[in-house]
Parts: C-alpha cells; structure tokens; sequence
C-alpha cells in the first residue's frame, strides 16, 4: 500500500507531484469552493488552488493503493482537508475529467489511460 501525507509543509504542487509518481496518467487538481453574492449558492464556483497553497494544517495521512476508487478518493481529500479535487486521465494531448467512471479504481483509470496513449501514437 502506498500512503500519500499531507503535512503542514505539504503544498498543491508536492502532493500532484507523488500522486503522479503512483499514478502517471492520471492528474489531480484541487479546489475551493466559492458562493457567489450574498450567499447565493446558485452561483457557487469553484477556484482552482494554487500550486504553492498548502494543503494540510496538520500531519494527515491519506492511504490510497491500486484498489482505491476516484470516487473514494474525492471523499478522502475532501474529509481530511476541506478542499475538493478532481482527478482527470490523459487521453493522447489532453486530460479528460473523471466523472462516469468514478467507481473503477485509481489503478484502472491509469491503465485505461495507458493503453488509449499507447495506442494513439
């Protein structure tokens, strides 16, 4: 099993950089969520986090193996940091959103991204 940490010191940037070392076709993005006017929830966005923001106000230990789903995942992070994410898988020069396929595990989506890769060149 693979533990990714989020520490104090832990950065956007640090944590994308070892989930791409597990995962190398897959991406992680991270987000804040943001209401619009006067608490208006229908005009939430959500703001891309930038790479230096730190994630953690404390040492947090995030256990992800091959088995671990998207959607599993997206819970995790956003339980132990209060931030969102979004885990994308390359296809040839882009990364597309994971959202219909959340339920297949991290190792899955990598390997189904490896093989539209290889196939494409």
């Amino acid at each position: 099993m693979s533990a990714l940490k989020i520490d104090e010191h832990k950065s956007v940037r640090d944590f994308q950089k070892e989930f791409t070392q597990l995962f190398p076709f897959l991406k992680i993005e991270f987000y804040k969520s943001s209401v619009g006017e006067g608490g208006n929830k229908s005009q939430k966005t959500n703001i891309l986090l930038a790479p230096n923001y730190v994630l953690g106000k404390k040492t947090i230990s995030i256990n992800i193996d091959r088995t671990t789903t998207v959607a599993e995942l997206k819970a995790i992070i956003s339980e132990k940091t209060g931030v969102a994410c979004l885990v994308y898988r390359k296809s040839g020069t882009i990364w597309i959103e994971i959202s219909l396929t959340e339920d297949w595990t991290l190792d899955r989506q990598n390997h189904e991204a490896e093989l539209i890769n290889n196939n494409s060149i």
